[in-house]
């Protein structure tokens, strides 16, 4: 049974690993004949191209702007779930099932259906209307992973705090966090992910200040030069590993009492 695990394990990894490594080759060689075993032609032009252009800057603000979203969905998700958690009213699965909608629903649908409307209630503030859609759609993934943290341990905890005498924050930051922070990291990341592979919203709804990494990534994928599109696939996928090591990093130190 032991041989079989791994052999599932081994067969899963190369299935994930292979596009991977057909990338970073196709990063660092501009060609790769069929008559030839290995690529030919080592090159860094595709990084050479990244890093000279304004397509840096952009890829960095898409990164911010992402964790932006992905924090505001966090704060929502815990706000959301201690709501429902702590009441009880009759219609409250159809209420939470509402939540749920935006995955089940085309991004493209949403955002043709809404812009006539958020044009005329925000006319000239197109940032907004990106960042609620935004938050829209990485909203629902988010509030399930917390909401269902919420619905195993509670806030019983907090309770029993504050019936000894602390304060709403102390209890909530010593005694919710630790348990819960699991759940907020990884509700973040999944948020973080949702805006950051966004596209339709960005193209259709933003303007020239609201250019992402997907947007500018897209048109050299769908190009004939594997070698920068292979680049920019690349660092896209790089940034998204950042973060998420970053948010283990910091969910490691808060366990450890470095940042209590």
């Amino acid at each position: 049974m032991k041989i079989l695990n791994k052999i599932i394990f081994i067969v899963i990894m190369i299935f994930l690993l292979l596009p991977l490594a057909s990338m970073v080759l196709w990063s660092f060689f501009s060609s790769w004949g069929a008559e030839n075993l290995l690529p030919q032609n080592f090159t860094l032009r595709g990084f050479v191209y990244f890093f000279n252009s304004q397509d840096c800057i952009i890829a960095l603000k898409s990164v911010l702007y992402s964790l932006q979203v992905a924090f505001i969905s966090l704060i929502l998700s815990i706000m959301l779930s201690r709501f429902f958690i702590t009441t009880d009213f009759r219609y409250k699965i159809q209420l939470e099932s509402l939540f749920y909608l935006p995955m089940l629903l085309p991004v493209v649908s949403v955002c043709i259906g809404s812009h006539k409307m958020f044009l005329s209630l925000f006319s000239g503030c197109s940032g907004l209307v990106v960042i609620l859609l935004h938050i829209y759609f990485s909203l629902p993934y988010s509030f399930k992973i917390v909401y269902s943290c919420y619905e195993i341990w509670g806030i019983e905890q907090e309770h029993i705090a504050r019936g000894l005498g602390a304060s709403r924050w102390k209890s909530f930051y010593l005694i919710n966090v630790p348990i819960y922070l699991k759940g907020y990291v990884t509700s973040f990341i999944m948020a973080f992910i949702i805006s950051y592979s966004q596209y339709f919203i960005n193209f259709f709804i933003g303007d020239s200040r609201f250019v992402n990494f997907s947007m500018i990534m897209t048109p050299y994928i769908t190009g004939s030069d594997r070698n920068i599109s292979s680049v920019y696939t690349l660092i896209y996928i790089l940034y998204g590993i950042i973060v998420m090591v970053l948010c283990s990093l910091i969910e490691k130190s808060f366990n450890k009492g470095k940042i209590l």
